[in-house]
């Protein structure tokens, strides 16, 4: 039996496993990226009409309206715009060589996988860095991948593929930057550079302002913390940091924040006093009847207009029971089964293994994060830095999504793919509170974590689109159509499925 234990905590904590985890996510995620029809269903044809739009573009800014551009919203406003901006290059590259959509879309995916594995590399770094066991680490990022959206989002083209690594990025530079003030040695570079990353991450999808705004404060709260109060000590240090630099990493550190503080400044400063928000309202910069060809803002303005008719009754969740909704969908859409317009969103409910095996570890992680925080957090700033990331962020989507809910009247925006830049960071948290639990025996931390990896194998991942999607689902051509086909009558017969289709307005486990 201890030998059992120690073979399978050998294996959990090598590196070899780490690598045969990104191994086995880009193998499913290259599933996916061949297999799905276009355009999948997370705005995959709203993010490739705007990288063709801005593959016209030598620069960035954008005085006006882009011709024929009326069906992506606002986008000479849109301050969410980075992403497609870069991912135009490779694309005006691609368009010379490869012909025809099919395969030019099939390019981009593939770029998008390696930006969110190159997350996944990130990531673990810092996991690591923030004191998380090797075997836990690797357990988080085998379990993370095999949450059905994640390889699916992956293998879209989307801006979140380019925010994750960001996310990871921004983490490791704010670690070094909370050592380098707790020593009193605080480093312009440092703070510089975590500064440019920061400003692009917000470039890249304005929903990264709240993680930004966590870091500026914890960084605030730990040089007030260090400097007892007494930030003007503070001062000295950083021009005495400044000077020591070289001549050339001073050009290249001004220019570089320069150029994302500008950026920055020529879209989300300009919008928030232009038009009082930094994400305006379509109607706000365009007309309604431009805007009414953006079909997301069309949605949302008739339902308000339903909202503002009072021979409309239109009830209201009240705050307390829309946070109940919110987390049932987001758990509910982390799992599920969606194909794209091709089929009109279809989509099915989550395999009951895998779904339910994350429901129970969540409740469990938020009772024994509960009972055991203190230690979690005594003498880790890291997992205080996690805890206050986590906790901006998804306060941020509860509001935003709670607003436009009073807007319309429907319970839009509770997508599980917007929690995966930080489900990771929760993840952690979580199982250092297991970790403590589970102190004293070595043995049963090995036995859950095989039982709930197996549990999430079985219909995890990729799995969930093989075994709920049919052949409408696929690309049509005929090998992609008999590959998958095969996987599916292969995968069905040992796979716990549950019923595929809805017994209630709202499926829990049917």
């Amino acid at each position: 039996m201890k030998n059992a234990v120690k073979r399978t905590v050998s294996i959990l904590n090598s590196k070899r496993f780490f690598w045969a985890v990104i191994v086995f996510f880009i193998f499913e995620s290259a599933w996916m990226a061949l297999s799905a029809v276009y355009p999948q269903a997370f705005d995959e044809d709203f993010h490739f009409g705007l990288i063709k739009i801005y593959s016209h573009y030598w620069l960035p800014f954008l005085a006006n309206q882009p011709p024929h551009a009326n069906t992506f919203g606002a986008v000479a406003r849109d301050p969410s715009y980075l992403y497609h901006y870069l991912m135009s290059f490779p694309y005006r590259l691609i368009a010379l060589f490869v012909h025809g959509q099919t395969n030019q879309v099939i390019s981009l995916r593939f770029i998008n996988i390696g930006l969110f594995g190159s997350g996944l590399v990130l990531f673990r770094q810092v996991l690591l860095r923030a004191r998380v066991s090797s075997s836990l680490t690797n357990i988080c990022l085998l379990l993370f991948i095999f949450i059905p959206i994640v390889p699916q989002l992956a293998a879209h083209i989307n801006y979140d593929n380019l925010l994750f690594p960001l996310v990871a990025w921004a983490c490791l530079l704010s670690f070094r930057a909370i050592d380098e003030i707790r020593k009193r040695h605080p480093s312009v570079r440092t703070l510089l550079s975590l500064g440019s990353v920061c400003l692009l991450a917000s470039l890249v999808k304005y929903a990264f302002l709240p993680i930004f705004l966590a870091v500026v404060v914890f960084l605030a709260y730990t040089a007030y913390r260090s400097y007892r109060g007494r930030l003007s000590q503070l001062w000295p240090h950083l021009r005495q940091s400044w000077e020591i630099q070289s001549r050339l990493v001073k050009i290249v550190l001004a220019a570089v924040f320069i150029i994302s503080f500008g950026l920055f400044a020529q879209r989300d400063l300009v919008n928030l006093v232009q038009y009082r928000s930094i994400n305006p309202n379509c109607s706000s910069v365009l007309s309604i009847k431009a805007c009414s060809s953006y079909s997301p803002w069309y949605y949302a303005y008739s339902n308000h207009l339903l909202v503002l008719n009072p021979n409309n009754k239109v009830g209201h969740y009240n705050p307390l029971f829309y946070v109940f909704v919110w987390l049932y969908w987001m758990w509910y859409r982390l799992f599920f089964a969606v194909n794209g317009p091709a089929s009109s969103f279809t989509n099915y409910p989550p395999l009951p293994l895998p779904s339910a095996a994350a429901a129970l570890i969540a409740i469990a992680g938020i009772i024994a994060f509960f009972k055991w925080r203190q230690r979690i957090f005594r003498g880790n700033p890291y997992m205080t830095f996690f805890f206050v990331v986590s906790l901006f962020y998804v306060v941020s989507l509860l509001a935003e999504g709670y607003s436009q809910y009073l807007y319309t009247g429907q319970p839009i925006n509770m997508n599980g793919r917007y929690l995966l830049p930080v489900l990771l960071l929760v993840a952690a948290i979580f199982g250092r509170a297991f970790s403590e639990v589970l102190r004293r025996s070595t043995a049963r931390k090995a036995l859950i974590a095989v039982v709930a990896i197996f549990l999430f194998i079985e219909g995890g991942g990729v799995l969930t689109f093989i075994s709920r999607s049919d052949a409408d689902w696929d690309w049509p051509n005929s090998t992609v159509v008999k590959v998958n086909n095969a996987a599916r009558k292969i995968s069905n017969p040992v796979l716990v499925e549950g019923s595929k289709n809805y017994d209630t307005k709202d499926w829990v486990f049917n």
